[in-house]
Protein backbone atom coordinates (compact mmCIF):
# COMPACT_ATOMS: atom_id res chain seq x y z
CA UNK A 1 0.00 0.00 0.00
CA UNK A 2 1.13 3.69 -0.80
CA UNK A 3 -0.59 6.62 -0.01
CA UNK A 4 -0.03 8.57 -3.16
CA UNK A 5 -1.91 11.04 -6.12
CA UNK A 6 -3.71 10.66 -8.74
CA UNK A 7 -2.92 11.91 -12.15
CA UNK A 8 -5.48 13.75 -13.58
CA UNK A 9 -7.64 14.07 -10.70
CA UNK A 10 -9.57 17.65 -10.63
CA UNK A 11 -11.92 16.70 -7.90
CA UNK A 12 -11.32 18.59 -5.10
CA UNK A 13 -14.05 16.63 -2.14
CA UNK A 14 -13.55 13.22 -3.41
CA UNK A 15 -10.63 11.17 -4.61
CA UNK A 16 -8.51 12.48 -1.57
CA UNK A 17 -6.83 10.70 -0.05
CA UNK A 18 -5.67 8.09 -2.46
CA UNK A 19 -4.32 4.74 -1.23
CA UNK A 20 -3.09 2.84 -4.08
CA UNK A 21 -2.42 -1.26 -3.91
CA UNK A 22 -0.58 -3.19 -6.55
CA UNK A 23 -3.03 -6.02 -5.52
CA UNK A 24 -5.51 -6.08 -2.65
CA UNK A 25 -8.16 -8.90 -2.13
CA UNK A 26 -11.05 -6.55 -1.79
CA UNK A 27 -10.99 -2.69 -2.06
CA UNK A 28 -14.27 -2.48 -0.30
CA UNK A 29 -13.12 -5.00 2.46
CA UNK A 30 -10.32 -2.32 3.24
CA UNK A 31 -11.74 0.80 2.83
CA UNK A 32 -14.73 -0.73 5.61
CA UNK A 33 -12.88 -2.05 8.15
CA UNK A 34 -10.86 1.25 8.16
CA UNK A 35 -13.20 3.98 7.10
CA UNK A 36 -13.87 5.13 10.43
CA UNK A 37 -10.71 6.52 10.49
CA UNK A 38 -10.71 8.34 7.26
CA UNK A 39 -11.93 11.21 6.09
CA UNK A 40 -14.86 11.56 3.32
CA UNK A 41 -13.86 11.59 -0.13
CA UNK A 42 -10.89 8.88 0.95
CA UNK A 43 -10.30 6.62 -2.37
CA UNK A 44 -8.88 2.61 -2.58
CA UNK A 45 -7.62 1.20 -5.65
CA UNK A 46 -5.83 -1.47 -6.96
CA UNK A 47 -5.28 -3.13 -10.64
CA UNK A 48 -5.39 -6.34 -9.52
CA UNK A 49 -8.40 -7.52 -7.07
CA UNK A 50 -7.87 -11.09 -6.05
CA UNK A 51 -11.19 -11.94 -4.30
CA UNK A 52 -13.63 -8.96 -5.19
CA UNK A 53 -17.43 -9.39 -5.56
CA UNK A 54 -20.08 -7.89 -6.89
CA UNK A 55 -23.76 -7.41 -5.73
CA UNK A 56 -25.79 -10.61 -3.79
CA UNK A 57 -22.53 -12.31 -3.66
CA UNK A 58 -21.34 -12.39 -6.73
CA UNK A 59 -17.61 -13.33 -7.17
CA UNK A 60 -15.81 -10.89 -9.51
CA UNK A 61 -12.14 -11.00 -10.44
CA UNK A 62 -9.60 -10.36 -13.21
CA UNK A 63 -5.83 -11.32 -14.14
CA UNK A 64 -3.04 -8.89 -12.65
CA UNK A 65 -3.27 -5.52 -15.14
CA UNK A 66 -6.57 -6.49 -17.07
CA UNK A 67 -9.14 -4.39 -14.57
CA UNK A 68 -9.15 -1.61 -12.27
CA UNK A 69 -10.83 -1.71 -8.78
CA UNK A 70 -11.59 1.57 -6.87
CA UNK A 71 -13.58 2.14 -3.52
CA UNK A 72 -14.94 5.64 -2.26
CA UNK A 73 -16.01 6.78 1.11
CA UNK A 74 -18.72 8.58 1.56
CA UNK A 75 -19.53 10.26 4.62
CA UNK A 76 -22.50 10.57 5.60
CA UNK A 77 -24.39 7.65 4.08
CA UNK A 78 -27.65 9.14 4.24
CA UNK A 79 -27.84 8.31 0.77
CA UNK A 80 -26.11 4.99 0.34
CA UNK A 81 -29.38 3.18 -1.58
CA UNK A 82 -28.99 5.75 -4.72
CA UNK A 83 -24.90 5.75 -4.96
CA UNK A 84 -24.75 2.78 -7.32
CA UNK A 85 -27.55 4.86 -9.16
CA UNK A 86 -25.22 7.90 -9.62
CA UNK A 87 -21.70 5.59 -9.79
CA UNK A 88 -23.72 3.95 -12.66
CA UNK A 89 -23.76 7.76 -14.69
CA UNK A 90 -20.21 8.25 -13.36
CA UNK A 91 -18.78 5.64 -15.18
CA UNK A 92 -20.72 5.70 -18.55
CA UNK A 93 -19.41 9.86 -18.61
CA UNK A 94 -16.08 8.91 -18.18
CA UNK A 95 -15.68 5.86 -20.27
CA UNK A 96 -17.47 7.40 -23.13
CA UNK A 97 -15.14 10.88 -22.49
CA UNK A 98 -12.14 8.25 -22.80
CA UNK A 99 -13.12 5.74 -25.85
CA UNK A 100 -16.02 7.89 -27.77
CA UNK A 101 -17.96 5.24 -27.38
CA UNK A 102 -21.77 4.82 -25.96
CA UNK A 103 -21.99 3.06 -22.45
CA UNK A 104 -25.53 2.18 -20.90
CA UNK A 105 -26.52 1.01 -17.48
CA UNK A 106 -28.42 -1.75 -16.58
CA UNK A 107 -30.55 -0.82 -13.56
CA UNK A 108 -29.07 -0.62 -11.04
CA UNK A 109 -25.32 -1.02 -11.38
CA UNK A 110 -24.27 -2.57 -14.41
CA UNK A 111 -22.37 -0.93 -16.98
CA UNK A 112 -23.28 -2.08 -20.72
CA UNK A 113 -21.80 -1.38 -23.96
CA UNK A 114 -22.37 -2.99 -27.18
CA UNK A 115 -23.91 -5.70 -25.60
CA UNK A 116 -21.32 -6.95 -22.97
CA UNK A 117 -21.38 -6.09 -19.21
CA UNK A 118 -17.98 -3.65 -19.09
CA UNK A 119 -18.47 -2.71 -15.18
CA UNK A 120 -20.16 -3.24 -11.95
CA UNK A 121 -21.10 -1.38 -8.76
CA UNK A 122 -21.56 -2.44 -5.00
CA UNK A 123 -22.30 0.07 -2.24
CA UNK A 124 -22.28 -0.89 1.14
CA UNK A 125 -23.64 0.88 4.44
CA UNK A 126 -21.10 0.53 7.65
CA UNK A 127 -22.47 1.36 11.22
CA UNK A 128 -20.36 3.54 13.31
CA UNK A 129 -20.89 5.77 16.25
CA UNK A 130 -20.37 9.10 14.56
CA UNK A 131 -23.29 7.90 12.54
CA UNK A 132 -21.65 5.36 9.40
CA UNK A 133 -20.68 5.66 6.13
CA UNK A 134 -21.04 4.15 3.08
CA UNK A 135 -18.94 2.48 0.57
CA UNK A 136 -19.24 2.97 -3.09
CA UNK A 137 -16.92 0.32 -5.20
CA UNK A 138 -16.33 -0.16 -8.27
CA UNK A 139 -15.03 -2.73 -10.48
CA UNK A 140 -14.10 -2.46 -14.36
CA UNK A 141 -13.18 -4.21 -16.94
CA UNK A 142 -9.90 -2.91 -19.08
CA UNK A 143 -8.13 -5.52 -21.05
CA UNK A 144 -9.55 -8.50 -21.33
CA UNK A 145 -9.93 -10.41 -24.17
CA UNK A 146 -13.29 -12.26 -25.42
CA UNK A 147 -11.32 -15.65 -25.12
CA UNK A 148 -10.41 -14.43 -21.50
CA UNK A 149 -14.09 -14.60 -20.60
CA UNK A 150 -14.79 -17.62 -22.56
CA UNK A 151 -12.46 -19.24 -20.28
CA UNK A 152 -14.09 -18.06 -17.58
CA UNK A 153 -17.73 -18.59 -18.30
CA UNK A 154 -18.56 -15.29 -18.90
CA UNK A 155 -19.87 -14.96 -22.03
CA UNK A 156 -21.76 -11.77 -21.67
CA UNK A 157 -18.79 -9.97 -19.76
CA UNK A 158 -16.49 -7.49 -22.08
CA UNK A 159 -13.79 -4.82 -22.00
CA UNK A 160 -13.21 -1.59 -22.89
CA UNK A 161 -10.44 -3.20 -24.91
CA UNK A 162 -13.07 -5.23 -26.76
CA UNK A 163 -15.80 -2.42 -27.49
CA UNK A 164 -13.04 0.51 -27.70
CA UNK A 165 -9.99 -1.27 -29.46
CA UNK A 166 -7.75 -0.13 -26.80
CA UNK A 167 -7.45 0.27 -23.05
CA UNK A 168 -6.99 3.60 -21.70
CA UNK A 169 -4.32 3.65 -18.41
CA UNK A 170 -6.55 2.31 -15.53
CA UNK A 171 -5.21 5.81 -13.41
CA UNK A 172 -6.61 8.09 -16.10
CA UNK A 173 -9.76 5.71 -15.67
CA UNK A 174 -9.73 6.27 -12.02
CA UNK A 175 -9.34 9.88 -12.15
CA UNK A 176 -11.79 10.40 -14.58
CA UNK A 177 -14.63 8.71 -12.76
CA UNK A 178 -13.82 10.61 -9.83
CA UNK A 179 -14.42 13.87 -11.71
CA UNK A 180 -16.91 12.80 -13.18
CA UNK A 181 -18.63 11.68 -9.98
CA UNK A 182 -18.02 14.53 -7.56
CA UNK A 183 -20.84 16.80 -9.16
CA UNK A 184 -23.54 14.30 -8.87
CA UNK A 185 -22.40 13.54 -5.09
CA UNK A 186 -23.18 17.49 -5.09
CA UNK A 187 -26.23 17.95 -7.01
CA UNK A 188 -27.74 14.35 -4.80
CA UNK A 189 -26.65 15.96 -1.79
CA UNK A 190 -27.74 18.98 -1.95
CA UNK A 191 -31.55 18.13 -4.05
CA UNK A 192 -31.83 14.37 -3.75
CA UNK A 193 -31.72 12.05 -6.88
CA UNK A 194 -34.80 13.76 -8.48
CA UNK A 195 -32.51 16.23 -10.37
CA UNK A 196 -30.55 13.31 -11.64
CA UNK A 197 -33.56 11.18 -12.57
CA UNK A 198 -33.46 12.09 -16.40
CA UNK A 199 -29.62 11.80 -16.62
CA UNK A 200 -30.24 7.91 -15.47
CA UNK A 201 -33.27 7.27 -17.35
CA UNK A 202 -31.85 8.47 -20.38
CA UNK A 203 -29.05 6.08 -19.88
CA UNK A 204 -30.81 3.20 -18.93
CA UNK A 205 -31.30 -0.10 -20.91
CA UNK A 206 -34.44 -1.12 -19.24
CA UNK A 207 -36.28 1.73 -19.73
CA UNK A 208 -39.40 0.86 -22.68
CA UNK A 209 -38.04 -3.23 -22.77
CA UNK A 210 -40.07 -6.05 -21.87
CA UNK A 211 -38.23 -7.11 -18.32
CA UNK A 212 -38.46 -10.25 -16.26
CA UNK A 213 -37.66 -9.55 -11.81
CA UNK A 214 -36.16 -12.89 -10.66
CA UNK A 215 -35.33 -13.59 -7.07
CA UNK A 216 -32.21 -14.95 -6.07
CA UNK A 217 -33.16 -18.77 -6.58
CA UNK A 218 -34.05 -17.45 -10.34
CA UNK A 219 -38.00 -17.38 -9.92
CA UNK A 220 -39.92 -14.95 -11.85
CA UNK A 221 -41.23 -12.85 -9.38
CA UNK A 222 -42.90 -9.94 -11.60
CA UNK A 223 -42.89 -9.73 -15.31
CA UNK A 224 -43.73 -6.28 -17.83
CA UNK A 225 -41.91 -3.50 -19.13
CA UNK A 226 -39.87 -0.93 -17.31
CA UNK A 227 -40.97 2.37 -17.60
CA UNK A 228 -38.79 4.33 -15.50
CA UNK A 229 -37.28 4.79 -11.92
CA UNK A 230 -38.61 6.80 -8.63
CA UNK A 231 -37.17 9.36 -6.75
CA UNK A 232 -35.60 6.83 -4.32
CA UNK A 233 -34.07 4.58 -6.96
CA UNK A 234 -36.40 1.94 -7.55
CA UNK A 235 -37.32 0.59 -11.09
CA UNK A 236 -40.75 0.84 -12.18
CA UNK A 237 -42.71 -1.99 -14.31
CA UNK A 238 -45.68 -1.59 -15.64
CA UNK A 239 -47.13 -5.37 -15.25
CA UNK A 240 -50.05 -4.73 -17.42
CA UNK A 241 -52.84 -3.89 -14.37
CA UNK A 242 -50.45 -1.80 -11.97
CA UNK A 243 -46.96 -0.02 -11.77
CA UNK A 244 -44.87 -1.74 -9.49
CA UNK A 245 -42.21 0.22 -7.89
CA UNK A 246 -38.91 -2.50 -7.92
CA UNK A 247 -35.94 -2.40 -4.95
CA UNK A 248 -32.79 -3.54 -6.03
CA UNK A 249 -31.64 -4.95 -2.96
CA UNK A 250 -32.92 -8.70 -3.35
CA UNK A 251 -34.30 -8.75 -7.02
CA UNK A 252 -32.27 -9.06 -10.35
CA UNK A 253 -33.67 -7.54 -13.71
CA UNK A 254 -33.63 -9.87 -16.73
CA UNK A 255 -35.08 -8.86 -20.47
CA UNK A 256 -37.75 -10.75 -21.80
CA UNK A 257 -35.32 -13.27 -23.66
CA UNK A 258 -31.97 -13.10 -22.06
CA UNK A 259 -29.46 -10.92 -19.86
CA UNK A 260 -31.15 -7.70 -21.33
Amino acid sequence: MKKSSLSGLTARTIGNPVYYFESLDSTNRWLKENGNLMPHGTLCWTGFQTSGRGRLGRKWCAAKGQSVALSLLIKPSNKAALLPLICGIAVCDALQLLTGKTFQIKWPNDIICEGYKICGVLCENCLSEDGGYAVAGIGINLDQTAEDFTKSGLPRAGSVRMVAGRAPAPELVVASVMNRLEPLCLTLSMYGFSKLRDNYEKRCINIGREVRILSPDGVIQLHGVAVGITADGRLLVDSGSSIVPVNAGELSVRGKDGYF
